[in-house]
């Protein structure tokens, strides 16, 4: 292993300190139905892919949910015969984890494996965890005769790798019980058949850890799909009543459903919402035998979910498989998708070999959680005069999915000990109006110093801005009229927020744009008239990025310097803060990492649940207020401000360090950033020294590459006479 060579970069940074947050889920919040939430801010849920694994060495299995509309990884642990939030595992899984998430045990080591799509194949990461220790993946690489490579191989009339749709979701598992893993996948590109590639490593091996796969049968069981809930069975062609639907997501998962010793199929398609069960009459424990001759609704025959994707798990922690059912989509494909009950869990009554099914809790994890469906839009205002910040969350569709509504929280607590009450999901009885996608603010659109209720909503094509003026004195009074602003936008993923942005005492806009833009329309009216025009376009020299899309932006004062901040959020689910804004040139000095991770012991940019929008909501009465984000999935996190009370941490407490990215690869450089001066040396875990120790200066970005290195490090800081170390994780 040769030593790192160090590379010092000296760029302008912002004080660390100031903007630095922990997720906080201590709030109390009180749903419909006077229900209290257990979970209120864990982000909620649309899309799920469900899976096992223990997280934390206890010998219980937690639960592992790959979201696919927020394209990011969920942790629940298991304690105490419940499930409890624990974002702190979510960044120990690989950042290439895209399309889909299945966890499997391949080599039979006892650790869970993963299983993932990618825009070639499918990948294979294998667990190195160590006993207690930290979640390790490696790639697992595959041998195609003369190189190595990523993507899952598996050989027909040679090998290559194993290609699908981006939208199928192929079965894993054990299918002819020789103990090692197989796969059914839909033939790519298709004909709507089912493929059974075998795997040989037991056969070739006597393992189960070699992953040579080869195409057995490339029409399983002579099963077809013609189109929604119509199939042609024994290899014959689709009626005339029917055709062939290759287009749409298709998903597979291949189970014993009724112990007779062979395997059986459920079948789920991208336009129904209808589970079928493929069963296998052949008795034969060979798949390549199978027989098929029809398809019957599972486990019910009236309508689910769309695209309605299974899964088996003991979630109730009985020692018996249930059976878990959920949209495998990637967006809103359908406007009836009821996207507040898209978790439908299924107990098991009967046994893991003859299962039998208690009716549907279609709202498994999300009746503790805020969601309100999708495209979670959060506002704060002290509506009632209190004190304290209530709450406003704008959806997508809510009331008999055709219109969009406000949800209004009110915060019966304190100003100093926020907790929110449901009070409706229909705030001025806005579904009345026919729009969807609403998103509220609050602004002073009249120049009278009171917050006016803002909102941008779509009707047909169309995003328009409107407001309606608070008149009320002591609390709000919103029953006036609504005012059409006149103001408009191409698409409904857009974004307009209301800002005073050159401080002449009228509200300006700041719009975020589909391709990633920034624009900044001057309010060029009166107090009672607003008009805007276009003032700037590319604001803070945010141009069109395929890596930032429909930024939504909120302002305030971040730090309690007297100076806002911008923050913005985009399809990444991170925030991003540039510093007091109005002064800034450009947004160089932007922060992202900003998100306290305890088990990295680090700051991190975290996804915070797929396409974002964030507001700035002082809930606590620190002089540094919260971030509030709501999400595409519905749902809400809070991150709170670790410095609530001063700007910089005194000279006695403990020192800021950020390490980032970790993980990190090979190819990246390693960036460390203290706020104080500090000795830094890089350790191997036998605690042996990487190359010379350096001095580094408060607040200034260290960069060095990491090429050569693999596995866990230790960075030593030798910082105001103690000692303080960081794991990172090399890839």
């Amino acid at each position: 292993m040769r030593a790192l060579s160090f590379l010092l970069l000296f760029l302008p940074a912002l004080a660390s300190a100031q903007f630095l947050y922990e997720l906080d889920q201590s709030i109390p919040v009180t749903g419909e139905g006077n229900v209290p939430l257990k979970f209120p801010w864990s982000g909620g849920l649309n899309a799920v892919q469900i899976s096992t694994m223990d997280l934390n060495h206890d010998a219980k299995e937690d639960l592992v949910i790959f979201e696919r509309m927020g394209d990011l990884v969920l942790t629940f642990l298991q304690q105490d015969g419940e499930y409890v939030h624990a974002p702190e595992y979510e960044v120990l899984f690989p950042e290439g984890i895209t399309n889909w998430l299945l966890i499997r045990d391949f080599n039979g080591d006892g650790l869970k494996d993963i299983f993932t799509g990618d825009a070639l194949g499918v990948k294979v990461y294998v667990n190195k965890t160590q006993t207690g220790g930290q979640l390790t993946w490696q790639p697992f690489l595959f041998f195609n005769g003369t190189s190595k490579g990523p993507l899952l191989l598996t050989k027909k009339t040679s090998k290559a790798p194993l290609q699908m749709s981006y939208d199928d979701l192929p079965s894993i598992a054990d299918a002819d019980g020789d103990g090692d893993l197989d796969i059914f996948s839909m033939d790519f590109p298709g004909e709507s058949r089912i493929e059974f590639h075998k795997n040989f490593s037991m056969e070739r091996y006597g393992s189960r850890d070699s992953l040579e796969f080869e195409r057995v049968t490339l029409g399983w069981a002579g099963v077809r799909e013609c189109t929604c809930g119509v199939f042609a069975f024994n290899s014959s062609t689709c009626p005339s009543s029917g055709r062939e639907d290759h287009a749409g997501g298709k998903s597979l998962f291949a189970f014993d459903a009724d112990n007779d010793g062979d395997i059986d199929m459920l079948f789920a398609e991208a336009a129904c919402d209808q589970l079928f069960l493929f069963e296998n009459e052949s008795g034969d424990s060979n798949p390549a035998n199978a027989v098929v001759n029809s398809a019957v609704p599972y486990p019910e025959t009236f309508s689910m979910v769309n695209y309605a994707n299974p899964y088996r798990e003991d979630l109730d922690f009985d020692g018996i498989t249930d059976l878990i059912i959920s949209p495998n989509l990637f967006f809103r494909e359908f406007n009836e998708t009821n996207f507040k009950q898209s978790v439908w869990f299924y107990k098991n009554t009967g046994t893991n070999s003859v299962p039998s099914y208690a009716a549907a809790d279609k709202e498994f994890l999300q009746g503790d959680m805020l969601d309100v469906g999708d495209n979670a839009v959060p506002a704060f205002f002290d509506v009632d005069g209190d004190g304290d910040q209530d709450m406003f969350i704008g959806c997508y569709i809510n009331h008999a999915y055709e219109a969009a509504s406000v949800y209004f929280f009110e915060n019966t607590g304190s100003p100093t000990e926020p907790q929110f009450e449901f009070v409706t999901d229909d705030f001025l009885s806005l579904s009345a109006r026919g729009h969807v996608n609403i998103k509220p603010k609050f602004a002073d659109m009249n120049g009278d110093t009171k917050q006016d209720l803002v909102f941008t909503a779509q009707t047909g094509t169309v995003t328009q801005l409107y407001y309606i003026l608070n008149t009320g004195t002591t609390t709000a009074d919103f029953s006036g009229s609504v005012t059409v602003t006149g103001f408009t936008v191409l698409w409904r993923e857009e974004n307009i927020t209301p800002a005073d942005v050159n401080q002449d005492g009228l509200t300006d806009l700041i719009v975020g744009r589909l391709n990633g833009a920034l624009d900044y329309w001057r309010n060029t009216g009166t107090a009672s008239s607003p008009a805007f025009t276009l003032q700037q376009a590319n604001y803070l020299n945010l141009t069109s990025s395929v890596l930032r899309q429909s930024p939504s932006v909120a302002t305030g004062d971040l730090n309690n310097d007297g100076k806002d901040e911008l923050i913005y959020g985009d399809q990444t689910g991170k925030v991003t803060v540039i510093g007091n804004y109005r002064e800034a040139t450009d947004a160089s000095e932007s922060k992202t990492n900003i998100v306290y991770n305890s088990t990295l012991d680090d700051y991190i940019a975290q996804n915070l649940g797929g396409r974002i929008w964030p507001a700035i909501a002082n809930l606590y009465s620190f002089p540094k207020p919260e971030i509030v984000t709501g999400n595409i999935l519905g749902g809400l996190h809070i991150l709170k401000n670790r410095y609530p009370t001063t700007g910089l941490p005194e000279e006695t407490s403990e020192p800021v360090i950020s390490v980032y990215p970790n993980p990190v690869s090979q190819t990246q450089l390693l960036t460390v950033e203290v706020d104080a001066p500090a000795r830094f040396q890089v350790i191997t875990a036998l605690g042996q020294p990487v190359g010379p120790a350096v001095q580094l200066a408060p607040n200034q970005p260290f960069r060095q590459p990491v090429d050569g290195l693999q596995g866990v490090y230790l960075l030593k800081f030798d910082i105001r006479g103690k000692t303080y170390s960081r794991k990172i994780v090399i890839r």
